[in-house]
């Protein structure tokens, strides 16, 4: 019983302490020029300021001006500021909303077209509108093409002018049969099987799917950098040392793209095609 009872008022006094400590760091201990996080009056979600002066009201209130990079200054209550250095964990869900995690994302750029998704077939595939909406007419008619000779597993040649988006259009078509979003769904769903079963989300993408790209070397990277650009593709590169670890990834299923070149397709034609 003593070592309970113990317990218990230790745990009294922790939790007494800790929520004075709170207080006592939340009201005095902000100083002008300091970093922190507050909430915009507008829509209440969080962004990064510095702070420009500390005041009191008639009632003894304590607030901040609170200086912005994107917005003119705004009166804030002390008490509703977070520090930059916590843990960001505990408040990224707040300051991120799926709109933030939308991929493509070009800052400073208007969007050619409504966020329309763009449909392929009546199986399901579309090409996201994330992606749709930075599209030109003749690079949907692209993806279409793919598409169509895809469906019905046929060999096709894209032989549009350089200039003209031929990687965009591939990236477009694989978008559309992976079933991708370009949202925090596509984040949740490329999360390893455990940790998506402690979530209790299923993948509704297709992981199974796995395209292989050749390319020479020259544009290996250059298109793994627009597939992390234009989405959320679990993506594995053979070439260089690790490539055997890669090619692992790919006979496991657990990449959706692999990339590869001509060289290195020849050394491994025969497994690949396992």
């Amino acid at each position: 019983m003593f070592p309970n009872v113990i317990l218990g008022a230790f745990g009294q006094f922790f939790i007494v302490f800790f929520c004075c400590f709170v207080l006592f760091v939340s009201t005095d201990r902000w100083h002008v020029g300091e970093r922190c996080l507050a909430p915009c009056p507008e829509n209440g979600k969080f962004s990064e300021g510095t702070i420009s002066s500390i005041e009191k009201d008639k009632n003894g209130k304590s607030f901040a001006i609170v200086s912005f990079l994107e917005s003119e200054d705004k009166k804030i209550l002390i008490s509703e500021l977070c520090r930059v250095e916590a843990d960001r964990c505990s408040w990224k869900s707040v300051i991120f909303d799926d709109g933030d995690l939308e991929k493509p994302y070009f800052p400073g750029q208007n969007l050619p077209s409504s966020p329309v998704a763009f449909k392929l077939s009546d199986n399901g595939d579309f090409i996201p509108y994330t992606i749709n909406r930075y599209l030109r007419d003749y690079q949907r008619e692209g993806a279409q093409f793919l598409y169509w000779h895809y469906a019905n597993k046929r060999g096709c040649i894209l032989g549009d002018d350089m200039g003209l988006g031929k990687t965009v259009q591939v990236i477009s078509f694989l978008a559309a049969v992976l079933h991708k979003k370009g949202t925090r769904e596509d984040i949740e769903n490329n999360m390893p099987e455990f940790l998506r079963r402690t979530m209790k989300k299923e993948s509704k993408c297709n992981p199974k799917k796995t395209f292989l790209i050749v390319a020479p070397l020259s544009v290996l990277y250059n298109w793994k950098d627009e597939l992390e650009t234009w989405g959320y593709f679990k993506v594995s590169v053979l070439h260089g040392s690790k490539k055997e670890d890669d090619l692992n990834r790919v006979k496991q299923g657990k990449c959706e793209v692999a990339l590869t070149t001509y060289e290195t397709l020849r050394l491994y034609l025969d497994e690949l095609n396992k």
